[in-house]
């Protein structure tokens, strides 16, 4: 353990220690056993109710150590909650509580839930019926035998058969296509196919693409009014966007959904209890039984059913995204747990290595007594973990003086950026890009904020699109490194810009995997 969380935890337990002197020795009569009845269990319609992991049949020090654990990736956020209660709830620096968190892929989980209460008020007669039946209006290209056995639950299972390619988001590949066309929904049905549905797994954006316009279809709503109305309301779910709909009025299916943690952890406690909320089943029994069952074996040793993943020999299922965004749900234990963050593709946290992190965790089912040393180890680690740890530091060159206020202007380039501004004044050190905007009046967009030149990320005021946290350091006596992030995307943007005289050339780099070389001149 690092030393000064060591120290901090001797500290808070010697205090601890003192308070538990004058503790009625009767307090443990009013805390409740943590097991609770069905008729007790607490619906954090409104909030989630906090209790300390002991309380809750867990080991407070064993989550120290699974909070640092986590801390040593890009990791933003880490919430665990058992008998419906909050246990541990960490916030890595920069990332702070409250934010909505982009969910990538699990948008698609988030669309098979929808879809599962669409099935329970009646308004889909049944995941066995076809999908070319289901859009008759419409001409369908690539029309054959194969095409018209697609049914609902092969969408809802990855196995439609269509044939698709969706690896690395090149821009030749079908998920892009989908992207570009003006119709996406029939895009995806017109594709041809390239195996007979329910033979073969194979994960394709398109398919819940396909299930977000068919909410639309059934409902006269796109998926995200649907949802505010029949799942987020119910849950009390208040963090939710979607982005926008398409020319045919349809969510994003695949992806683009944000909530934040709390409200993630919603979705996984409808789920954990077999789709009832409050004394009202939202979805049926049996939906929630197949995401837990995952009868499509699929990648990396994960099952899969309406869209959901599951390891069901860990007794596991669960909702995943890209850059390491999950709802975890492990019924057996009843717990949730809730992670988001920012890694990379080739980056990732061993959802295994959770699941066993988190069930060793687990003592008892009912409360262990009190333990004022863990209790500061576990306080520790959610402290450590909201504060920055500094980037590395070089010199500072002399082209700072220089550079310092002007702007460059860059030669056209794919990600339509105009102009930047470095601004190296402290305490005010601060950043501006401009962007096209494609606009016929040649207006740009904005975007600047505070920028922190001592390792540490500054935040800027929210914006429309989510808060900017900026940091900057010279590399070598010419090279200037940005990194930037909008808290909450899963995304983390680098700029190395090289100054030569005027002249720039800049390298940029994402977590998306977009690279991007620009070049440009100080403006006049």
């Amino acid at each position: 353990m690092p030393f000064r969380i060591a120290m901090t935890a001797a500290l808070i337990a010697t205090l601890q220690c003192f308070a538990d002197l004058s503790t009625p020795a009767n307090a443990a009569d009013d805390q409740g056993a943590p097991g609770v009845s069905s008729s007790e269990i607490p619906w954090p319609t409104k909030s989630w109710p906090v209790s300390t992991p002991e309380e809750q049949g867990m080991d407070s020090a064993s989550l120290a150590r699974l909070i640092e654990t986590v801390g040593g990736y890009k990791q933003d956020s880490l919430t665990i909650i058992r008998h419906g209660r909050i246990v541990t709830d960490v916030y890595y620096a920069p990332y702070v509580a409250g934010i909505a968190h982009d969910l990538r892929s699990v948008t698609k989980s988030v669309v098979g839930t929808l879809v599962g209460i669409e099935a329970q008020r009646g308004e889909l007669d049944s995941v066995d019926h076809a999908i070319v039946d289901l859009f008759s209006d419409k001409p369908v290209a690539n029309d054959d035998d194969l095409k018209r056995a697609i049914t609902v639950q092969h969408l809802l299972d990855m196995t439609s058969g269509i044939k698709w390619r969706e690896r690395a988001y090149t821009p030749d590949e079908t998920i892009m296509q989908m992207y570009r066309s003006p119709n996406r929904a029939a895009f995806v049905l017109d594709q041809p196919m390239s195996d007979a549905p329910g033979s073969k797994f194979y994960y394709n954006g398109g398919n819940p693409y396909l299930l977000s316009a068919l909410i639309t279809r059934k409902t006269g709503q796109s998926a995200f009014d649907f949802a505010r109305k029949e799942l987020f309301a119910p849950l009390g779910i208040t963090s939710a966007a979607w982005g926008r709909v398409d020319a045919q009025g349809n969510s994003n299916g695949e992806a683009g959904l944000y909530l934040a943690p709390h409200d993630m952890a919603r979705i996984g406690y409808l789920y954990l209890h077999d789709g009832m909320w409050d004394g009202k089943q939202l979805i049926p029994r049996s939906w929630v039984e197949r995401a837990k069952a995952g009868p499509v074996q699929a990648t990396f040793g994960f099952h899969y059913g309406n869209l959901w993943w599951s390891l069901p020999e860990k007794g596991a299922y669960m909702a995943r995204g890209r850059h390491s965004q999950l709802i975890l749900v492990l019924p057996k234990l009843d717990i949730v747990a809730v992670m988001t963050g920012v890694l990379r593709d080739d980056e990732f946290f061993s959802t295994s290595r959770l699941i066993d992190d988190i069930a060793s965790a687990v003592k008892s089912e009912s409360a262990l007594p009190a333990d004022p040393i863990a209790k500061s180890l576990l306080a520790a680690a959610i402290q450590q973990a909201a504060t920055e740890r500094p980037s590395a530091l070089g010199g500072t060159s002399e082209l700072a003086k220089t550079i310092s206020g002007r702007t460059y202007r860059l030669d056209k380039n794919d990600l339509r950026v105009r102009t930047f501004t470095l601004n190296f004044s402290e305490p005010d050190a601060s950043w501006l890009i401009t962007t096209e905007t494609g606009k016929p009046d040649g207006i740009e967009d904005r975007f600047t904020g505070p920028m922190g030149l001592d390792g540490t990320f500054r935040t800027s005021q929210p914006a429309s699109y989510g808060i900017n946290a900026v940091r900057g350091r010279w590399l070598n006596e010419h090279t200037f490194l940005v990194e930037r992030r909008i808290l909450g995307h899963g995304e983390m943007q680098t700029w190395s810009l090289t100054f030569d005289g005027n002249k720039v050339a800049v390298e940029f780099a994402n977590t998306d995997g977009t690279k991007a070389a620009l070049r440009g001149e100080a403006a006049e």
